[in-house]
């Protein structure tokens, strides 16, 4: 980033509009290279990955919102996964006990990637509130972070003005995750916890869709 814009408010809102924009440019980029991979959508693959990254997000110090967020799947889905899978349980609780050995993040901040689910979160139409909630900010501990660091302040309000820009200035509820058929192959051993559920793959909601 151009250190002037720590100090001209216009380029720090150019800066923080193109960030905010490359978010959803960086997800569209995880499909396509997993798509180059795998042209055939696989849901015991996908979901392993998923599974990954929500350990991930608890080593980072996030709680089970932020690791559903960070996977990418209703928190009630995750935990329906910790209940039937031994060992990703086991993985989540020592990433946890990592985190929490180590403070991270410290009380009343957030990491680098809570506060990209944050902004990701604000971006396709959520409240500040309930995006802060997600990543275990509460709403006084968020504002005093947007005080203390114009930067924050800057990437929050560029969120919200992406969000606004894709509802057409209208709030408008927020859909419930959609689901599309994928292939389901046979693991190598074993029963897999996913096939428990439907053949579908959660995609994240659409913001410029009917509500």
């Amino acid at each position: 980033m151009d250190e002037r814009a720590q100090d001209e408010p216009e380029r720090r809102r150019e800066w923080a509009r193109e960030l905010v924009a490359g978010l959803t440019a960086a997800e569209e980029l995880d499909l396509a290279l997993a798509a180059v991979l795998d042209p055939e959508p696989d849901l015991l693959a996908e979901n392993d990955a998923r599974r990954a990254r929500a350990v991930h997000a608890a080593a980072m110090g996030l709680g089970p919102a932020g690791c559903a967020a960070a996977a990418g799947i209703p928190e009630a889905l995750l935990a329906g996964w910790r209940a039937r899978d031994p060992a990703f349980e086991a993985a989540l609780a020592a990433a946890t006990a990592l985190a929490a050995a180590h403070r991270v993040p410290a009380r009343g901040r957030t990491s680098a990637l809570g506060l990209r689910l944050f902004l990701q979160s604000v971006a396709r139409g959520a409240s500040a509130g309930t995006s802060a909630a997600i990543v275990g900010l509460r709403s006084d501990q968020l504002l005093r972070l947007r005080r203390a660091n114009p930067l924050v302040a800057a990437l929050v309000d560029a969120a919200v003005q992406q969000a606004r820009g894709l509802r057409g200035g209208e709030r408008r509820p927020k859909r419930a995750p959609a689901y599309r058929l994928v292939t389901l192959r046979t693991p190598p051993s074993g029963p897999d916890p996913d096939r428990s559920h439907p053949e579908g793959r959660i995609e994240p909601p659409a913001p410029d869709a009917p509500g």
